[in-house]
Order: structure tokens, then C-alpha cells, then sequence
């Protein structure tokens, strides 16, 4: 059964432009202003260079935004402000010209807009909007005024009344936003872009290693769609070039995705990319600071994964499920290298500075087809430390049973910091003590060169200072292993007596682990290298 009852008004309220601003900061919404400029270039046939101004004034507190790309008609005026209404030209490969950014983009800039466009050479036109129209509800009208003439093809938006202070000095990382974000267009040339008259630098992420068999790699080829509509899509995935830690570069591993040039996100390192099944690797490590992937994507722009403001990629668009698994592929196979070669990055990696990136044309590079990546490599099986110290020392075990407890103490020792237990370096500590007094026994016994009586060995051994003196007559250590042997022993004795609990902190516990297999090397030759 269905009867009409009644009718609902689904008119959108104004209120939506407030309800957008707190989703907006400054790079997003000028980028969103410079999108339309580069929009409305391209509609207007890319007549002469594109120059676009952005001003940030710190003394009025205002922002000024002047392009020339060519004006906007009085009839395309609506497409400014009108929630959802934008130009649809599928053929155009564009950034989203006039749908909602620029609606949002000056409204959480700003309480105050004007903007001033001519097209060609027309009458100059001005429209306002402020929050005094938002809040009315009973009132979609902008008037549309003709004010003194601005030059020919331009258009001027200027923000007074800013929602948020801006500060001199606080923007410098808008500069590198800017140049990352267009780098491609200005990289083509065409486009002009300046902030406070410093014209914008193209900045790319394809600064490539070339090692041997694990060159980077670019995959290309169309996609096409059921209703005939197609894409061209780009994916390169290689290993980057030197870096030391603390380089803004050691976090710029990820993915790059590009959409119609635009750099819509920047080192992605979710889940999507590699870092689950079927290809999990793990999650994000300094391990993987090589290996970048840059995705391309260009064509209708309703067929760009991007979010509804180019700010990161919608991971559920039809198009990224087309490449996902190809992404993947690549990113897992070079973060794999990357990982296995970490430690000696300088032989395997960073001394191949010059190349060239391998190129694969595809037919077709949508889910259905198969590109290539380099065969991983295996990195030689690592052999257990416990089975490495037992290899170095098999054969004085042999000829010195009394020394395979002494090594093994050292495993155990290794062992017990992998425990997730909170005391760990206290149990090791007093193991290295116990195991550095029942060395110092058993070399007086047994390789000293004097014999001991049980009585003269049980009466040296009831005091530790007697022991060090006696092993002190046969041996020969370098400056200031005793010291440290008497400070890691009354360190213990602190441990063991006192009543409030010492704290063995990382360091100390490795400079005693240190000691200790120094003193059992110089006693019996044993072996502690890992191989």
C-alpha cells in the first residue's frame, strides 16, 4: 500500500556553507581557488599563459586571489555559488571547475567576499557574499553589480574579514604545498603561480636509485569503462636516493597519487597500499624509507578517485579498485628490498645514482591485466644467535667443558631481553654477575697454571674483592676493565641489599654485557661475534 500523505521541501539550507569551514584550512581552500583558475583556463582554450596571484596581507588581514584565465560570463555566474551546480564536459581533463570547492573555499576563508570577474572585454562584474546572506534563509538572490573595469580575461577575489588570523612567517610550508601540488603544471609550462610576488617552484618526488635488476619501474596503459569512457593511468615504483635520518625525506616513503596533474595525496602509507592481505608487509618502519610508488591518473574528472576536496583519494571509487592490487604489487616489492637491504643501503642502493626507469605499454592495465615487478630476492637465511655462539665455541667446549656455561650464560642473557617482562634487565644483570664470579673459579682451577686447595679456593671465594686480586696475579686487561668490574658488582650489591629496588637501565645492562664477554674472551678465547 502506498498513499500520499503529503510533500516535504528538500531545499538545501545555507547553513551548509557554515557547516563545512572547520573541514577547511588555508592550503586546502586556496588550492580549491587555484583549481577553478586552472579550470576555467582550460574551458577558456588555454589563450596565453595562466598567471595566478595570491596575496596574503597581514596587515589588513585580507587575502586577494587574481587570475587571468579568461573571465567568467554573466551566465556562468551561478555556477559560483550555487550548491552542486558546475560545468559537465566529461572530454575535459579537469580539477573540478565551479562544483562545490570554491562555494566552500571562500566561505571558511572569510566573512566578507567580493568577487570581480571580466570576460574578455565585458563589463566587469561583482558579487558579495557575507554572513548576513548565509544566515538568510528566505533569500537564495545575489545581486550581480557592474563596477569599474579590472583588466581584460581576469578575475579578482578578494577575502576581508578572515575567520582566522594569518601571520606573517607562519606559511612557509604553504610554499612547498603549492609547489607540490601544481608541480606538474608548472613543470609543462603555462602557468605562472606567485604567493606574496615569490613566484612557486615545481617540487616532484621522482628522485630514483637505479640499483641493478631493482631499477624503478613504470607501468602504463588505459582503462575503459563499460560506458565507453576511459583513463590513462601511470604507476612507477622504485627506490629513492640518499637520505640520513632526520631528512624530511625519511617520511616521504608511500604513495603519490596524481589526478589530471593535480597531486591529490602525498606518501600514503594506509593499508590499501601493501600494508595488509595479501601483500602485508607489516606495518609503516624506517625499514620501507625507500620505496615510493607515483600513480597517475588522467581523464574525466568524474572518473578521478579523489574526495570532493582533492584532499586524499576515496579508496572505494571504481577507478582505484581497477589498480589497487597493481599498487600494491609494486609498493610491497620494493618496500620487501627496501627492508632487506636496510643496514648497507650505500652499497646496495644509494651508489646507483644514474639510470633509467624501465617502461611496460600495456594494452590494457585495468584489474583484469598483469603487470610486472622484479623478482624479490631472498636475503640469505640469518642463522640463530644461540646456534651462531654455539658454532664459534664448539670446539673449546671440547677441549674446556667448563666454558659451555659460560657462553650459554651469554645466550641466556640474549634471550631474556626478547621476554616482554618489565624486569628483564634485573634478571640478565644478575645472571652477567653470577656468571662472571663462576668464571673467575673456574679459571683459577682450571687454566691459572696454580693449584688451588678446596679450603684456599673456598676461602678466596667467600669474598669477591679476594677473588679479583687472585685472578688479578695471572691476568692482563686492558685500562679500567676493573674498575668497571667493581662498579657493575657493588651495583649489584645495591640490587641484592638494599631496600630500595635499583633500576638497570638499557645502557648499563649492554656496557655489563660488554664487560662480561670481554673478561670470558680474554680468560678461555671464547667467541662472541655474531657471524
Amino acid at each position: 500500500m502506498k498513499n500520499k500523505l503529503n510533500e516535504i521541501s528538500a531545499t538545501p539550507s545555507k547553513r551548509i556553507y557554515l557547516s563545512i569551514i572547520a573541514d577547511y584550512h588555508l592550503n586546502l581552500a586556496l588550492c580549491e581557488l587555484i583549481d577553478n583558475a586552472i579550470d576555467n583556463w582550460i574551458f577558456n582554450g588555454r589563450v596565453e599563459e595562466l598567471h595566478i596571484d595570491i596575496d596574503l596581507d597581514y596587515e589588513q588581514q585580507s587575502i586577494t586571489v587574481k587570475d587571468n584565465s579568461g573571465g567568467i560570463q554573466e551566465q556562468d555566474l551561478p555556477l559560483i555559488v550555487g550548491p552542486g551546480q558546475s560545468r559537465d564536459n566529461p572530454s575535459k581533463e579537469i580539477i573540478g571547475v565551479f562544483g562545490v570547492g570554491s562555494k566552500r573555499a571562500v566561505v571558511a576563508l572569510s566573512k566578507n567576499i567580493k568577487i570581480y570577474s571580466r570576460h574578455g572585454d565585458s563589463k566587469t562584474l561583482m558579487i558579495e557574499i557575507d554572513d548576513d546572506w548565509i544566515e538568510d534563509e528566505d533569500n537564495w538572490d545575489l545581486p550581480v553589480y557592474e563596477v569599474s573595469e579590472i583588466e581584460e580575461n581576469t578575475t579578482e577575489i578578494k577575502l576581508n574579514v578572515l575567520r582566522e588570523q594569518i601571520q606573517e612567517g607562519k606559511h612557509k610550508d604553504l610554499f612547498e604545498h603549492l609547489s607540490t601540488t601544481y608541480a606538474h603544471f608548472l613543470i609543462e609550462g603555462g602557468l605562472i603561480l606567485r604567493l606574496n610576488n615569490i613566484e612557486i617552484t615545481p617540487k616532484t618526488f621522482d628522485n630514483w636509485s637505479y640499483p641493478p635488476e631493482y631499477e624503478p619501474m613504470k607501468s602504463e596503459g588505459p582503462i575503459k569503462f563499460k560506458d565507453r569512457k576511459e583513463i590513462k593511468v601511470s604507476i612507477t615504483g622504485g627506490l629513492t636516493k640518499s637520505h640520513k635520518e632526520g631528512d624530511s625525506d625519511i617520511n616521504e616513503y608511500g604513495v603519490y597519487f596524481y589526478c589530471n596533474n593535480r597531486l591529490i595525496s602525498r606518501a600514503y602509507k594506509g593499508d590499501e597500499i601493501g600494508f595488509n592481505s595479501p601483500f602485508k608487509i607489516g606495518k609503516p618502519h624506517v625499514s620501507y624509507s625507500l620505496v615510493r610508488v607515483i600513480v597517475e591518473l588522467s581523464g574525466p574528472v568524474n572518473l578521478m578517485p579523489w574526495n570532493s576536496s582533492k584532499s586524499s583519494i576515496d579508496f572505494k571509487h571504481k577507478t582505484f579498485l581497477e589498480i589497487s592490487e597493481h599498487i600494491q604489487r609494486v609498493f610491497t616489492t620494493y618496500a620487501t628490498m627496501s627492508k632487506n637491504w636496510s643496514g648497507d643501503w650505500p652499497n646496495q642502493v644509494f651508489k646507483y645514482s644514474v639510470g633509467d626507469v624501465k617502461r611496460e605499454l600495456l594494452a590494457d592495465i585495468s584489474g583484469s591485466a598483469r603487470i610486472h615487478v622484479p623478482i624479490i630476492k631472498r636475503s640469505p637465511k640469518k642463522v640463530k644467535y644461540i646456534d651462531q655462539i654455539k658454532k664459534n665455541n664448539k670446539e673449546i667446549a671440547i677441549a674446556k667443558p667448563w666454558t659451555k656455561g659460560h657462553y650459554e650464560s651469554i645466550i641466556a642473557v640474549e634471550e631474556i631481553s626478547k621476554l616482554k617482562i618489565e624486569q628483564s634487565n634485573r634478571i640478565a644483570m644478575l645472571l652477567l654477575d653470577s656468571t662472571l664470579e663462576i668464571a673467575f673459579k673456574d679459571y683459577l682451577v682450571n687454566d691459572s697454571g696454580e693449584a688451588y686447595s678446596a679450603n684456599r679456593l673456598a676461602d678466596i671465594m667467600k669474598n669477591r674483592a679476594k677473588v679479583h686480586t687472585e685472578v688479578k696475579k695471572h691476568t692482563k686487561f686492558k685500562s679500567g676493565t676493573w674498575d668497571k668490574v667493581k662498579y657493575f658488582y657493588n651495583l649489584r650489591c645495591e640490587l641484592v641489599h638494599k631496600r630500595a629496588a635499583v633500576s638497570i637501565s638499557d645502557s648499563e645492562l649492554s656496557n655489563f654485557r660488554n664487560l662480561t664477554e670481554y673478561i670470558l674472551k680474554k680468560l678461555f678465547k671464547l667467541n662472541f661475534n655474531r657471524g
